[in-house]
């Protein structure tokens, strides 16, 4: 019995051992786990991943921040395919949403020869030559009136044209984004591409590496396209901002219009011997390209009551002239004929109504006897601003027509500003 009782003593001790040995490889376990995490947070990838979620919150804030600051624009900036113009006057619109744009700012853009004499407004612009006048709601564009929404009118002492009724003298295609406060011009003579967003996308400042996000541009936007590099392109939005997005994200680019490439005269020759109309002549088979003849065929005169004029040298209907013509066609010969200066040029350049009528006379007379070319040979000219104001409202006038302008140069003439006025320059 005794014997028993002790046993059962050490049973009991036994159990107790086991069970305190239990409890300390518990607590051992717990102490191990406890000891990970402080392993863990010391690690290189527990580093990186807290720098990762602070940037990520960094960025967050950020665009919260933008969005909250972001104003409109107090002026409305002005973009002309890719580039962002410096403008000497703020663009105004009206309550009619038609845009102003001041004489300045489009004598910089479009018009260095644009002329404004109270009420009295003439601009050009390649093939067109419009005339406005102060608070008219018409306008005249190469002779032929038309109404306009806006009106030429001043604004804080500045002149400032109908720049939304322009479109088609300076050739251009408008789109104004009100809340970027972005007007963005389009050259119609200029080949124009667009493209649609194929991802929500971001349009970067440039293709650098982590170069500033300028807009968030969201799918199916289209973009006008102007030139891809390596994996982006650089693209214009809707809201007038231009960056570079990545190609994969946009569709291929569509072709709206394309560049339109103007026949220009080069090497010129000049067959002075047959510029005299002859009904005589044997045809030429030698005649190289873009050659000429020059016969003087028409005048500017003063009348005895002091009227300007413009005359025929010689009967244009006569059969000599028509044998010289087809003389020269079957030479492979143009006729340029030349129209001489016979009275002052302050005489011809008093007012609009005269430059006008001797220009109009002139057009319609090679109108009416198919000749599409034309040379002007001023020798004397007592008011050098007036021919060159001749010459700049006879050309687009011409060029509508697709006749060529050539001019007889002098040393009055500024070679470098006539060149950029006429087709071509004989010396």
């Amino acid at each position: 019995m005794k014997g028993q009782k002790v046993m059962g003593q050490k049973t009991k001790k036994s159990s107790k051992s086991k069970g305190n040995g239990a409890i300390s490889g518990i607590q051992k376990q717990s102490s191990s786990k406890t000891k990970n995490p402080k392993k863990f947070k010391n690690t290189r990838l527990f580093k990186l991943l807290r720098i990762v979620v602070i940037l990520v919150l960094i960025l967050i804030l950020w665009n919260v921040i933008q969005r909250l600051t972001h104003k409109t624009p107090d002026k409305i900036s002005l973009v002309i395919g890719e580039e962002k113009i410096t403008l000497v006057h703020d663009i105004v619109i009206d309550q009619y949403n038609n845009i102003f744009m001041s004489i300045d700012d489009v004598k910089n853009i479009y018009d260095e020869n644009i002329y404004w004499n109270n009420p009295t407004l003439i601009t050009t612009y390649n093939k067109h030559i419009a005339i406005l006048e102060m608070d008219k709601t018409t306008m005249k564009v190469n002779d032929v009136v038309q109404e306009i929404r806006g009106t030429l009118k001043e604004i804080n002492g500045i002149v400032y044209l109908p720049f939304s009724d322009m479109e088609d003298v300076y050739d251009f295609e408008k789109s104004y984004n009100a809340e970027s406060k972005v007007l963005s011009l389009d050259s119609k003579s200029i080949e124009k591409k667009r493209a649609v967003v194929l991802k929500n996308s971001d349009l970067k400042e440039s293709t650098k590496n982590f170069a500033k996000t300028i807009e968030k541009v969201k799918k199916t936007q289209y973009v006008t396209v102007f030139e891809t590099e390596e994996n982006f392109t650089k693209v214009r939005t809707k809201a007038g901002n231009i960056g570079y997005i990545k190609t994969k994200k946009i569709s291929e680019p569509e072709v709206l219009w394309e560049t339109m490439d103007e026949e220009t005269l080069q090497n010129v020759v000049v067959l002075q011997e047959y510029s005299i109309v002859d009904d005589k002549y044997e045809v030429l088979t030698d005649a190289q390209n873009n050659t000429i003849v020059l016969p003087n065929l028409f005048e500017i005169v003063q009348t005895e009551d002091s009227k300007v004029e413009m005359k025929n040298v010689i009967q244009l209907e006569g059969s000599k002239f028509e044998t010289y013509k087809n003389w020269a066609e079957q030479s492979n010969i143009s006729i340029c004929p030349t129209i001489v200066l016979k009275c002052s040029m302050s005489k011809v350049c008093t007012n609009y109504e005269t430059r006008s009528y001797i220009i109009n006379t002139l057009y319609n007379t090679l109108i009416t006897h198919r000749l599409t070319m034309v040379c002007i040979d001023f020798t004397e000219v007592d008011d050098i601003e007036g021919l060159y104001r001749f010459v700049t409202e006879m050309v687009p006038r011409f060029k509508c027509a697709g006749m060529k302008v050539l001019i007889r140069y002098n040393s009055m003439l500024n070679k470098d500003r006539i060149q950029d006025m006429v087709d071509y320059v004989l010396d």
